[in-house]
């Protein structure tokens, strides 16, 4: 089964054992194997590693099984991968109750587009003062986010890096502060090639 049991090639299994334990009692392919090459293969490798660490054992996910399916095909047809992989992060999230609500504080009231907001993993988005030096993200900000998750609304690239800093945040911290080991590997690659974090 050598051939079979490669990354990315959508496999059904039939598995044995009554301990925890499992053993693959066969596999048969159920559908045509993604061809994600460097970057591309560890972006997905990152899917999988969120997938492993963060889902509980032998629990059932189908809207995340599902999510994954449609961000490695995205993955593998396209160059621009940072907003699936921010999409499926959120699903992710949710998923496990962990939704980040976009129009609404921690403190329960509705996001005003000119207030200001600071992202707190344990809590959500707190209100800060004006100018405060720690500002994050305005109202408007979230509620363009918010946007962007239902209706898949444009994002700029400033708010692209704003997001992907609350992306590592909530997941860093749904990780135990556990760094994820394909970052390393990611970073590895990247440095071989002189490609700039």
């Amino acid at each position: 089964m050598a051939s079979l049991l490669q990354p990315f090639n959508p496999l059904l299994v039939k598995l044995g054992g009554l301990s925890e334990l499992k053993y693959m009692a066969s596999a048969e392919s159920a559908g045509m194997a993604l061809a994600l090459n460097g970057e591309k293969w560890l972006t997905g490798l990152y899917l999988n590693e969120l997938l492993t660490r963060l889902l509980p054992k032998h629990d059932p996910a189908p809207t995340v099984f599902s999510a994954y399916g449609r961000s490695l095909e995205t993955i593998s047809r396209s160059d621009e991968a940072e907003l699936t992989l921010r999409r499926f992060e959120l699903i992710l999230l949710e998923v496990l109750g962990y939704e980040i609500q976009w129009t609404v504080d921690a403190a329960g009231s509705k996001v005003q587009a000119d207030s200001y907001y600071n992202y707190y993993s344990d809590r959500g988005f707190i209100e800060v003062a004006p100018g405060s030096d720690r500002a994050e993200l305005c109202g408007a900000d979230l509620m363009t986010l918010n946007r962007w998750f239902a209706d898949n609304a444009a994002i700029d690239a400033t708010l692209r890096v704003k997001l992907k800093r609350i992306m590592r945040e909530a997941i860093s911290y749904r990780l135990g502060g556990q760094p994820l080991k394909v970052r390393d590997a990611f970073n590895e690659w990247r440095q071989l090639r002189g490609i700039p974090e």
